[in-house]
């Protein structure tokens, strides 16, 4: 790719500080507060939660396609304020991954300085069978970083049409970063906004839909997540990820879906038990 993007970003718990009054109007204040409180809780219940991820991507040029299947995860050690989101592949175009052994089970074992190192050793392992190299940012839960207490100051948002689509209460937001620097980068740590649209029930809170755009005009970057309720979670959990990712000569579109979420707990110090 022309431009490899590099994501600064990771979900927090609590706030870092608030938002200064008189930004926005009020309606707009008042939903993204509520919006905040539901993606700390999003956070607080999606942690720990592993999913199955089946993601297929295709390139034009040359055309190629290839199938990734990966377990996906939300994961926050103790004594760490951030949580890590990462993917594990164990299957590429049908064909296990010969090295994966149970490696997400040991990293609750792990102490959390080694746990963090491997999180990171994973991260880049799942980038690696990608067709191109985008980096990380196919990440379907980075916009809900970007709307907790901590980052919300760094972006401007305005309130748009509701979409009956979604649901007959859901509400369209433009978002567009403004502070400098960025939370991603470009090739040459270049500063790269982010901008595009979240979906939100405005009555809950909850986030239905988001839109990430990096780069300008039609050739921009996107990723789009969507989100469905799950009963047994209590919140909305990624059920599809769409990402495009435009170059002088053709593009690669990644298409993920996620199925079979199921909560992993630390059983004792030696067993790790899904629930």
């Amino acid at each position: 790719m022309a431009v490899r993007v590099l994501v600064a970003a990771c979900l927090m718990i609590g706030a870092l500080a608030p938002r200064g009054a008189g930004a926005q109007d009020r309606k707009i204040d008042e939903l993204m507060a509520k919006t905040a409180d539901y993606v700390a809780q999003f956070v607080h219940q999606f942690s720990n939660v592993v999913a199955e991820e089946t993601l297929v991507q295709e390139t034009t040029v040359p055309r190629r396609k290839r199938t990734i299947r990966s377990d996906y995860l939300l994961v926050r050690f103790p004594n760490d304020n951030e949580w890590q989101s990462f993917r594990d592949p164990s299957e590429v175009d049908g064909k296990p991954l010969r090295d994966k052994q149970d490696r997400i089970t040991k990293l609750f074992l792990d102490p959390p300085a080694d746990a963090l190192r491997r999180v990171r050793e994973l991260q880049r392992e799942g980038a690696r069978h990608n067709l191109l190299d985008i980096g990380s940012i196919n990440n379907p839960l980075l916009v809900m970083g970007f709307l907790q207490d901590g980052y919300r100051p760094r972006f401007r948002f305005n309130m748009a049409g509701l979409d009956k689509k979604l649901g007959p209460n859901v509400r369209t937001v433009q978002f567009q970063e403004f502070k400098i620097p960025t939370l991603i980068k470009g090739n040459g740590n270049q500063d790269i906004p982010s901008r595009g649209l979240v979906s939100i029930e405005e009555d809950t809170g909850r986030v239905v839909k988001t839109e990430l755009k990096i780069g300008q005009g039609a050739g921009a970057i996107t990723v789009t997540t969507l989100y469905k309720f799950d009963e047994e979670l209590g919140i909305n959990v990624p059920v599809e990820m769409r990402d495009w990712y435009p170059d002088g000569t053709g593009e690669i579109r990644g298409v993920a879906t996620y199925g079979r979420f199921r909560r992993f707990q630390v059983a004792t110090q030696e067993e790790v038990k899904p629930r």
